[in-house]
């Protein structure tokens, strides 16, 4: 059985088969060097073949090999062909080459996976034609390190599983309530209190820090950096998340005097929607958030920034006279329009230095830029789609149908396999709008890897197939049977996969 996730556009079976040995070599383009290195470290591990490079031969060989053809395949896409005497691969750019390598992974007996080698098995490859390119632009999953943190380990397995799934964005919730994460070199403070809170032994936390009665951590700029360059490696674009004007409890206890009141606050340990936020009405605020997003600008090479925007509740700004003050100075008549007010200048602030804000859908304003993605969780679609209309982009994450913290019997796996990205009354011209689908995972209940990964697998499997595949050659039934395949590869690689969950 050929069983690949996602399933590729199109697949021919040929007769025959292919047979890796101590004499298979690797030809690769010269633009492909570090490719044929991933390659053949991926089948070195296990196997205990060399795989020497070599110039192009007819046989015994795996080719890498880049065109120009003025063929139909998109930037991401690849052909791969499984003969008697050899494998190519052929795409037009370097992450099609990378994509076809990890479906060639699959090909291949589920211990090619196996961290030490193997002996007495038949790496053995069924003869195949393979076209393959992807549904959508945007394949993200998105981690909450804000609530629990993981450490940079448990981020490049992630980043690991995303490359074998086919997924390209990786959306890195940084900063919350819960949580300062990473190093802001001009506000020492922000890790120095806002990384750690004291610890809740009845929800599964244990200490991680010299201080038994607290959790926390942050990263390193030189550790964010060291993690981008690993995503890189792997076609993965990685996109901070620094919310604001809400959910920034962690920033008001390192620096109270950014909220209305003045405080003081402690990083809380309830989970949940706080009062304070950022005050909207004090200049200082937005100096602040400028020099954090220089200094997250100067880390991530990314072009989107995320702010979040979500669940800001104005009861602070109603009594606040700085607010009062400003909205007096504005002609506003509503607390909201300073939210407004903020996203649309950290809008213009982020594209005048070359990037784009991304937000959480109740970011969306008739007044905000065309340039800003959109991430719809819940809510107005309508204004979903007004968006679009305008020019905007959209990135599908919808609450009841995407969220990876949910249980199993909110969200299924069937649920997630059937999910479909979709609002209504959108014109088809308009379909090249919307971007994509993202799986977040939100960690209030997530405290360690294990319930990590148990949540993600195999849910994170059928949103990768709806982001890869096409819509008409989706099958729940037919996709079962590849992830039981699957899910034995995921084995390999020390993945705790909640299997019990597949019916």
């Amino acid at each position: 059985m050929i069983a690949i996730i996602p399933e590729p556009v199109e697949l021919v079976p040929k007769n025959g088969s292919f047979k890796l040995d101590q004499e298979t070599s690797i030809y690769v383009d010269k633009e492909l060097n570090r490719l044929g290195n991933y390659l053949r470290e991926r089948l070195t591990t296990s196997t205990g073949f060399i795989f020497k490079e070599k110039d192009l031969q007819k046989n015994n060989q795996i080719q890498l090999k880049l065109t120009e053809s003025n063929w139909n395949l998109v930037d991401e896409g690849y052909i791969l062909k499984v003969k008697n005497e050899g494998i190519e691969i052929i795409a037009r750019k370097s992450v099609g080459i990378f994509y076809a390598i990890q479906t060639l992974r699959q090909l291949l007996p589920p211990e090619i996976e196996s961290q030490k080698v193997l002996k007495n098995i038949e790496w053995s490859i069924c003869c195949v034609e393979i076209e393959d390119y992807p549904r959508f632009k945007w394949r993200g999953f998105m981690l909450d390190e804000a609530r629990h943190f993981m450490g940079k380990g448990i981020v490049k397995k992630m980043l690991d599983l995303m490359a074998l799934h086919k997924l390209n964005k990786f959306h890195w919730h940084l900063v919350d309530d819960q949580g300062w994460r990473i190093e802001i070199k001009k506000y020492p403070k922000l890790v120095e209190i806002g990384s750690k809170r004291k610890i809740k032994p009845n929800r599964g936390e244990e200490s991680n820090l010299k201080d038994p009665d607290f959790i926390g951590g942050f990263y390193s700029q030189d550790e964010i950096k060291e993690i981008i360059d690993y995503a890189k490696e792997r076609f993965i674009e990685v996109i901070p998340e620094i919310e604001m004007p809400g959910h920034c409890m962690a920033t008001l206890a390192a620096y109270p005097e950014l909220s209305c009141t003045g405080g003081p606050f402690e990083v809380p340990t309830k989970w949940g929607i706080f009062s304070d936020v950022y005050c909207p009405g004090k200049e200082n605020v937005f100096k602040f958030l400028e020099n954090v997003l220089l200094e997250v600008m100067d880390i991530f090479p990314t072009k989107i920034i995320h702010i979040g925007g979500d669940e800001v509740p104005v009861k602070r700004w109603k009594s606040c006279p700085n607010c009062q003050q400003k909205m007096k100075e504005l002609g506003f008549d509503k607390e909201k329009e300073l939210q407004v007010y903020l996203t649309n200048y950290f809008a213009r602030f982020l594209e005048s230095h070359g990037k784009r804000l991304m937000g959480w859908n109740q970011i969306l304003d008739p007044t905000l830029s065309k340039e800003a993605i959109c991430q719809f969780w819940l809510g107005n679609r309508r204004a979903i789609v007004e968006h679009m209309r305008k020019g905007g982009e959209v990135v599908a994450t919808n609450y009841l149908q995407t969220y990876l913290d949910h249980p199993y019997k909110i969200i299924s796996l069937k649920k997630a396999y059937k999910f479909e990205p979709k609002f209504p009354k959108v014109e088809a011209k308009l379909k090249s709008k919307l971007l994509g689908i993202e799986a977040p995972l939100w960690t209030e209940r997530v405290p360690n890897l294990k319930r990590l990964e148990w949540q993600t697998f195999p849910r994170l499997t059928a949103y990768a197939e709806t982001a890869w595949t096409p819509k008409k050659k989706k099958d729940f039934k037919k996709f079962k049977l590849r992830l039981i395949e699957f899910i034995k590869r995921l084995e390999f690689l020390d993945v705790k996969v909640a299997v019990e969950k597949i019916n």
